[in-house]
């Protein structure tokens, strides 16, 4: 079973305008809302490809409310702490979609800070219904937590269950948990440096990153590099991946869907190689589409078998 866990989920609301101008009134041309979080956004990603997920968080208010309404229309099992009551509510984030050369940009609310008793609760939630053998994704934001270990807290709940654990994160949040046996990390460039104390501008960069987490023994290492695509460690082999071209529109989900396509060829027993051409394709299928999470299929479809994956 995939579950997700996202700590501050959002909805993402997405302006379009033409070409952004500093100290000026920038008109959107249009817009559109959608539910934000990587978690949640691997949880509606994995639901379009055809696997069953259940996504627990935190939701407050109307938005929090919202969030998880969206999520149920979709077909996906909810496990969110929900609280309605005392005027606290769940955060926006506002993507601005530059038409004029495709750039984006996001800027995001805090979000609420959870309560001892809320997160004890989650933790409680996640410990009974996670079965040994799981995969659990922890993705995405947590500045809402004065807690910067909160992901490793949540790990060493779970180390009993052998849960394998699909780690997302950056900072501290990622560097102090790689002590815990992440099945799964994905890391930037500028993430992989922070870990790794120098710059990474060349693939031999990464691959030297690469040599130094060794002693962590984590089975999967994907990095990502953007449009240049990733050098991915996994099955005890290295590949470098490049993808096919596309006109990208929003880039802001594509690392969540490179995810979930990994995730996808894991639960289908997919081979190493098979499984980075998919989410490769699923992933630049989502660089074309609008929204912050989802894909056009028939895209997906036409992209498969197209990335070079060469293994080094």
């Amino acid at each position: 079973m995939v579950n997700t866990l996202t700590l501050n989920p959002a909805m993402d609301k997405i302006l379009y305008i033409d070409r952004f101008q500093r100290d000026a009134t920038n008109r959107a041309t249009r817009q559109l809302l959608t539910v934000g979080g990587k978690g949640t956004h691997v949880s509606m990603t994995l639901q379009k490809l055809g696997v069953h997920s259940r996504a627990f968080g935190f939701g407050y208010g109307r938005i929090g409310q919202a969030i998880i309404q969206a999520l149920e229309e979709l077909g996906i099992e909810t496990r969110f702490f929900y609280s309605g009551q005392d005027g606290r509510e769940s955060r926006t984030n506002y993507i601005i979609i530059e038409q004029a050369h495709g750039s984006s940009t996001t800027v995001a609310e805090r979000g609420v800070e959870p309560a001892a008793g809320e997160v004890e609760w989650l933790l409680d939630c996640l410990e009974r219904e996670t079965a040994q053998g799981d995969a659990l994704v922890l993705a995405g934001d947590a500045s809402n937590f004065r807690d910067p270990l909160i992901y490793g807290r949540i790990m060493r709940r779970l180390k009993e269950k052998k849960v394998r654990i699909f780690l997302d994160a950056s900072g501290p949040s990622l560097r102090r948990s790689l002590e815990e046996g992440p099945y799964l990390i994905k890391p930037n460039r500028n993430e992989l440096a922070e870990l790794c104390g120098f710059a990474i501008r060349t693939d031999q960069d990464v691959l030297n990153a690469l040599k130094k987490l060794e002693r962590y023994d984590i089975p999967i290492v994907a990095v990502s590099l953007g449009g240049d695509g990733s050098v991915v460690k996994m099955g005890g082999e290295l590949y470098r991946v490049k993808p096919p071209r596309v006109d990208a529109v929003n880039t802001a989900g594509c690392g969540d869907s490179f995810l979930s396509g990994i995730l996808y060829g894991l639960e289908q027993g997919l081979a190493a190689e098979e499984t980075l051409d998919y989410a490769t394709a699923v992933s630049a299928a989502a660089a074309a589409w609008p929204l912050s999470t989802g894909f056009d299929e028939a895209l997906r479809d036409s992209l498969l078998h197209q990335a070079q994956i060469i293994k080094l």
